[in-house]
């Protein structure tokens, strides 16, 4: 392998040029997943230009004389893949498997372009090697956000078929992706409402069982948006809101998990949209009666625009009352 040291920056570490057959991925890289089209992006800005920003690896302890990548995987993936002799790398000194984690996530915690479950993984490792798993504590030795931490935490909680179904188009485009991030986290939130606040619909189903179903109408393109299983919890609100029976909603959640083409929004829609739009219609006519009553009262009479609309208000609701008796 080749190698020749270019000289020291201000940190200790030391500039180099190395044969890039020579250094390995990380381990604990939380990007573990690299996106196809953007590598190839940065592959035809390599050969125009090279690359302009060096490495950062440390020596193997294992195997003297090869490296660790402590940031630079894409660039390091794309000088393989043109054949280059060397990369410029700034070497370091070899840190501690925790220390190894935790500038992994501060190294590359700027970038916004790597998916969740790269997060969620190696997140994983850093609460086993520290033991430690507070939100607010993560949060602060990984430079995550505690919403993030929240939100890599949530992911793990999905059974490992799942995760490995998310680990295995990682690598695609968002468009081409079936089992995303996003659609976890959706599936998840909904299964957790309904096993909270609806036990009795889930009776003979488990967990795992449960998110299978919801990302079955994934795979049979039965969602609109992964948005969708917000509806499942409207449906329950809608039991707290007298605008549907109990058993309604029971009967409807049994159908969500058995039928994979029974779309959580399309349920919502036959079952207590129209509720929900009438109770909106309501408030309306309660908030519309206040302020006529407090009009007349302090402000006198009404200007002839005001009193035409509210004749036309007055025949639009003899209409609808007419047609709802008959």
């Amino acid at each position: 392998m080749s190698e020749s040291v270019e000289g020291f920056s201000d940190n200790g570490s030391t500039l180099a040029q190395l044969d890039p057959a020579g250094i390995r991925g990380n381990p604990n890289n939380p990007r573990r997943y690299f996106n196809e089209e953007r590598l190839d992006l940065l592959r035809t800005s390599i050969q125009e230009v090279g690359i302009l920003v060096p490495l950062i690896v440390y020596e193997s302890e294992e195997k003297p004389g090869t490296y660790i990548l402590m940031d630079g995987e894409r660039r390091w993936r794309c000088s393989l893949d043109l054949g280059l002799e060397v990369v410029p790398a700034n070497i370091i000194p070899t840190p501690e498997p925790l220390d190894n984690l935790l500038r992994m996530f501060n190294i590359h915690n700027v970038r916004e372009d790597w998916p969740l479950i790269s997060v969620a993984l190696s997140l994983r490792e850093v609460m086993q090697i520290a033991d430690e798993s507070g939100e607010k504590r993560l949060s602060e030795m990984t430079g995550l956000t505690r919403s993030t931490v929240r939100r890599a935490k949530r992911l793990l909680s999905i059974p490992d078929e799942e995760m490995e179904l998310i680990r295995e188009e990682a690598h695609l485009d968002r468009t081409r992706q079936v089992h995303r991030e996003d659609l976890y986290l959706e599936i998840e939130a909904a299964e957790s409402v309904l096993r909270s606040e609806l036990p009795e619909a889930m009776e003979g189903y488990s967990r795992p069982q449960i998110i299978r179903a919801f990302a079955r109408k994934a795979e049979e393109n039965t969602l609109r948006s992964v948005t969708d299983f917000r509806s499942v919890g409207k449906l329950v609100k809608a039991i707290d809101e007298d605008i549907v029976e109990r058993t309604t909603v029971v009967s409807a959640v049994k159908r969500l998990i058995e039928d994979p083409r029974a779309s959580p929004k399309d349920l919502f829609d036959d079952i207590a949209a129209e509720g929900y739009r009438q109770q909106s219609l309501q408030r309306k006519s309660q908030v519309l009666i206040t302020e006529l009553r407090e009009s007349v009262v302090t402000n006198g009479p009404l200007s002839a625009a005001l009193r035409q609309e509210l004749q036309e208000l007055r025949r639009t609701i003899d209409d609808v009352l007419e047609g709802d008796s008959r």
